[in-house]
């Protein structure tokens, strides 16, 4: 019988983003079912799901997508820099998992490794990447607009940090989050 993995906060949020990447996948494989049958962790992600979708389409009406890639087809242009992809950690790697997510590195050449062709392949994002918004997409959006989009990405937030605390009390539980 194999023994139980464990890990320390350096593992999960230390490391390369590679190695973030693979402390979630294992995370994911050992516990997976598990947690996708527990009820107050089912019924919260259930919950951030809907936030989410909530926002993309926050985000839709205001045309963020087109905004953001015009940006970032230029030449040293965007914010979504290889810097970007270690914001993540292993627990928003893990939620993005357990929502259906096949994270994995869609790049290697300067810019964030899960920013696809279609945008950012992560549902659950980190603060910064939720947070930001640069000249050009407040002016774009104007006050009424961007208080709204604002509000979405509180909301989501506040499920992700929840999300969090959950696996965290879990992990912790089970020993196979250390220290």
């Amino acid at each position: 019988m194999e023994s139980q993995a464990r890990f320390t906060l350096q593992d999960f949020y230390g490391g390369s983003i590679h190695a973030r990447l693979g402390v979630a996948q294992r995370l994911y494989a050992d516990l997976g079912p598990e947690l996708a049958a527990a009820e107050p962790f089912s019924r919260l992600l259930s919950q951030a799901v809907l936030c989410q979708q909530e926002l993309s389409r926050i985000m839709a009406d205001l045309d963020l997508g087109a905004l953001c890639s015009v940006c970032g087809a230029k030449v040293g242009g965007g914010c979504c820099s290889s810097f970007m992809a270690g914001e993540n950690d292993v627990i928003q790697l893990l939620i993005n998992l357990l929502a259906g997510v096949c994270v994995r590195i869609l790049r290697e050449d300067g810019e964030c490794c899960f920013l696809g062709e279609r945008g950012c392949l992560l549902l659950f994002k980190p603060m910064f990447c939720l947070n930001y918004d640069c000249g050009q997409i407040r002016q774009g959006a104007g006050p009424a607009p961007m208080h709204r989009l604002d509000q979405g990405v509180g909301r989501l937030l506040q499920q992700q940090y929840g999300l969090e605390q959950l696996l965290l009390e879990f992990l912790r539980q089970r020993g196979t989050l250390i220290g």
